[in-house]
């Protein structure tokens, strides 16, 4: 069972590496811009990247999820190549 699912481990460690990605360019906006944690507001390029982040990580259990669970329907090429499109959206 673990060798049919390769693809989407591949893809699951691949989005967390994204989400990682986005939540440091967020601490070095934080640096430049000069917002100190916990505060979200600041210039507009700051809100823009901060809110970018934020509607990532409310989205990626949801994403997550639904990878997964398409995996119960679908071989794993298919669900793998379908959420790699959509991620990239």
């Amino acid at each position: 069972m673990a060798g049919n699912s390769i693809l989407l481990a591949a893809l699951s460690v691949l989005s967390a590496c994204q989400e990682s990605y986005f939540a440091l360019q967020v601490g070095k906006a934080r640096s430049k811009y000069k917002v100190t944690p916990p505060a979200v507001s600041g210039s507009p390029e700051f809100e823009r990247l901060f809110r970018a982040q934020q509607n990532c990580v409310e989205f990626y259990p949801i994403f997550m999820i639904t990878l997964w669970m398409a995996r119960w329907y679908f071989n794993q090429e298919f669900c793998t190549q379908v959420f790699c499109q959509i991620h990239v959206l």
